[in-house]
């Protein structure tokens, strides 16, 4: 898990970046951080924060500190028992894509909606339909196009699951 900190849409995150020594020179760079002439040749930083979102490194402290390596421990098998909850309540209806050797998800499942494509349902649109309902807006057509991934966390009662 993400250690209470929101990760759709891509951010905020922040974390080491590893590439390969030929791929350096097409890294973003601060030219403010470092004037380097060749620094300046390449594409400036994705974010206006160079060094992503430092602050958010607290929040995780904090709730790694307060939850303990039980507690921790407690919460991804409750995040993992609910995935797969919602993983076997959804399979008869939409198939659940990457399940492991014994027909079980991580703590997210992802469920394929590319045959409502033919419908002219497209997944945005069941997103948004589950979001006029109150549900939080999920990660779709990551990491397969015409997918919607869910994500339940521990705190999730079976009711609202």
């Amino acid at each position: 898990k993400t250690f209470c900190i929101p990760h759709g849409g891509g951010g905020p995150g922040v974390g080491p970046i590893g590439v390969a020594e030929h791929l350096v020179p097409f890294l973003p760079a601060a030219a403010s951080l470092n004037p380097d002439a060749e620094l300046n040749k390449r594409v400036g930083p994705v974010a206006q924060a160079p060094y992503g979102s430092a602050s958010i490194l607290t929040i995780s402290w904090m709730y790694i500190r307060m939850m303990g390596a039980d507690g921790l421990k407690r919460a991804s098998e409750i995040a993992i028992l609910n995935a797969n909850y919602i993983a076997k309540r959804l399979d008869p209806h939409f198939p659940v894509l990457f399940k492991g050797k014994r027909g079980l998800v991580a703590h997210e499942c992802i469920i394929d909606l590319r045959q409502w494509k033919a419908a002219a349902i497209e997944v945005e649109d069941v997103a948004k339909r589950l979001m006029d309902y109150g549900f939080h807006a999920p990660t779709v057509s990551w990491p397969v196009a015409g997918t919607m991934m869910i994500e339940p966390t521990e705190s999730e009662s079976k009711e609202e699951l």
